[in-house]
């Protein structure tokens, strides 16, 4: 009997191409996950992930689906994923789904995280982790930004290869901000992301915090009218959080 499998996983994305296979000379999450699938099961099967992650894109709770035909136990394929699994990718949680459900098109929303070290010097450890911005940031005109970009919007301005998209109007639904010693934790969610999108948008409230971009000048960027450069955070501060179904 087909069973659809829900798999959450988190990994340290440093040392990967990113989610998604791309050709057979890269090690990606996704070839890795599926060798261990292969392993498991005597046969190859492909998974169904809620989106892909850049290189080097860190994941709390990445979700993914497969369909098989199996009569194993559930904790048990979690117990063989984990041990054919390197030490920085880790199956979280495994449950049985509905045939319809994908992890694609059944979310509702995602959440990303980024994390900043603010502070003049950089970490040794916390250097594949966060990005260290030596510039001092004012958290305040950063909230008030962010604020005008919440919404159902037009993120084109913020999309690596824009054009690839029949459009890029996505829902944000709420970006926050916390500060806590020398570490300032950006959290994004929308319905969908464009690529390199949650990058761009806090490369875009890092040049706001150290005034090199006007409050008065957000509507315009959006629209278009005032020219963004994009300059995406570097990849080893962002994690995807969460996936909403």
């Amino acid at each position: 009997m087909e069973r659809n499998i829900f798999l959450e996983i988190e990994y340290l994305g440093t040392d990967y191409f990113g989610f998604q296979i791309q050709n057979k000379k890269e090690i990606t999450i996704q070839s890795i996950l599926e060798k261990a699938l292969f392993q498991l099961f005597n046969q190859s099967v492909r998974i169904n992930a809620s989106g892909r992650t850049d290189r080097g894109v860190h994941a709390k709770a990445h979700p993914l689906n497969f369909k098989i035909n199996t009569e194993i136990p559930l904790e048990n394929i979690k117990k063989a994923l984990n041990s054919f699994l390197p030490a920085d990718i880790r199956v979280k949680k495994i449950k049985k789904v509905s045939l319809d459900f994908h992890s694609r098109f059944s979310a509702k929303s995602k959440i990303y995280r980024y994390i900043i070290l603010n502070q003049k010097d950089p970490s040794v450890f916390w250097s594949q982790f966060s990005w260290h911005f030596s510039d001092q940031l004012n958290i305040s005109l950063m909230r008030q930004a962010a604020k005008q970009l919440v919404g159902l919007k037009d993120f084109y301005a913020f999309a690596k290869g824009a054009k690839k998209y029949k459009s890029c109007v996505r829902n944000l639904k709420k970006i926050t901000m916390r500060k806590k010693n020398n570490f300032i934790y950006v959290n994004i969610e929308a319905d969908g992301f464009l690529h390199q999108m949650a990058r761009n948008i806090v490369s875009f409230l890092t040049d706001v915090g150290r005034k090199k971009i006007a409050i008065g000048q957000v509507d315009g960027i959006l629209s278009g009218r005032i020219k963004f450069i994009k300059k995406p955070a570097p990849s080893c501060g962002l994690y995807l959080k969460r996936v909403k179904y």
